[in-house]
């Protein structure tokens, strides 16, 4: 079945939703036994946190979480409320005092931020590498500590693509889980089960649900880590909304749709950008020379709507308000993913090793709008920087 035929068909069941062709929403939080011996049973299950209650057995959340496992080739997803919220059940899962975690540098900043805020206080070491150099001698940055290696690829502003299926043989030998942050790519652009990644996080926030007025986000697991997964997402209380998980569901139907033409259009912009004479880098994996791009091309097939470029030179906070403000199209906002174009200006303070953009940096994505509109509009804005 191909993947067009596949989305429309996953997490629907005409029949069991009498007639209709979208699930129902289930709202409540009770939920009545059928007799005392499946309440008696139901007690025997307490530990891993399946029992007859509304955290766990909402059925269109069970729809939900059997079509994204479908989508990533996967074991067992559980349901989070945010993609904040699924980020952090694995450090929770798999981490305990004197425990050391691996991150690549360039992770998504509220992942740091919970590392540094909270983690650290539970007395785990939080250890950071860089997605590209020294990537060969990735061995030497474990030891008996090492409990988990969390992964995101491309990297958050600066879209570095890490090894994975180097990272991921390490890891085995040494027995540990592997963590990946696959939000970029979404399940249709790459496949992490594949590369050897045990654990998968996807913020359906963005590209799953698609239209900007969801939070929700997904853990996807192998056989082996998925119980624990499980245990600690619903001991935590972690449970979506019924409605967020119905627009989640209507969302899937017209992903590949929606991520062929983001791509096009994102690819169409940036190749733009790459002979514009104020850019210094344009920062897109999908682009021949940029680092690692035979990786991208060997791990992932395709390429989704969110990239950056430098400037050549550093302009002032007021040059670059005023680029702002030559915008008609893309707005100024964070969560991607949706049908609308955003920009944002990322700062790479916080990072361990020190960055290498020559002047300002510009995040965009590039959502369902026109094409030649969205690249007149970036260019008609960079006109107020010369």
């Amino acid at each position: 079945m191909k993947i067009d035929t596949k989305l429309t068909k996953i997490s629907r069941n005409v029949k069991k939703q009498k007639g209709f062709i979208n699930p129902g929403i289930y709202k409540g939080s009770t939920m009545i036994f059928d007799n005392f011996e499946d309440y008696i049973n139901d007690i025997k299950n307490d530990d891993d946190r399946s029992t007859l209650y509304g955290i766990n057995k909402n059925p269109s959340v069970e729809q939900l979480e059997k079509g994204i496992s479908i989508l990533y080739n996967c074991h067992d997803t559980i349901i989070a409320p945010s993609g904040l919220a699924a980020l952090v059940i694995p450090f929770f899962a798999f981490l305990k005092k004197n425990d050391e975690v691996l991150i690549n540098d360039t992770v998504y900043s509220p992942t740091r931020t919970f590392c540094e805020k909270i983690l650290k206080n539970y007395g785990v070491k939080i250890k950071y590498f860089h997605p590209i150099k020294n990537i060969k001698n990735f061995a030497k940055n474990i030891n008996k500590k090492t409990k988990l290696i969390f992964l995101e690829s491309p990297g958050t502003a600066t879209f570095e693509i890490l090894d994975i299926p180097l990272i991921t043989k390490i890891a085995k030998k040494n027995n540990i889980p592997t963590v990946l942050d696959n939000t970029w790519a979404s399940p249709l652009f790459c496949n992490p089960i594949k590369l050897g990644i045990n654990i998968i996080i996807d913020a359906g926030t963005k590209y799953i649900n698609g239209h900007s007025d969801v939070l929700i986000g997904f853990v996807s697991s192998d056989k082996k880590h998925s119980k624990e997964i499980r245990i600690t997402s619903k001991t935590l209380g972690m449970c979506p909304g019924s409605e967020e998980v119905y627009l989640a569901l209507r969302g899937i139907p017209t992903l590949n749709l929606r991520m062929k033409q983001i791509e096009k259009n994102t690819l169409n912009l940036a190749n733009k950008l790459l002979l514009h004479p104020l850019i210094d880098k344009v920062y897109h994996p999908a682009l021949p020379n940029f680092p690692n791009h035979q990786i991208w091309k060997r791990d992932f097939t395709g390429s989704s709507g969110l990239f950056a470029f430098s400037l050549k030179k550093k302009f002032s906070h007021k040059s670059i308000e005023k680029f702002y403000k030559k915008l008609k199209i893309f707005k100024l906002g964070y969560s991607w993913g949706g049908f609308e174009s955003l920009i944002t200006f990322p700062p790479l303070s916080k990072r361990t090793f020190k960055s290498e953009v020559k002047g300002n940096l510009i995040r965009v994505y590039c959502g369902l709008e026109d094409s030649q509109d969205q690249i007149n509009d970036i260019l008609n804005a960079l006109k107020v920087l010369k």
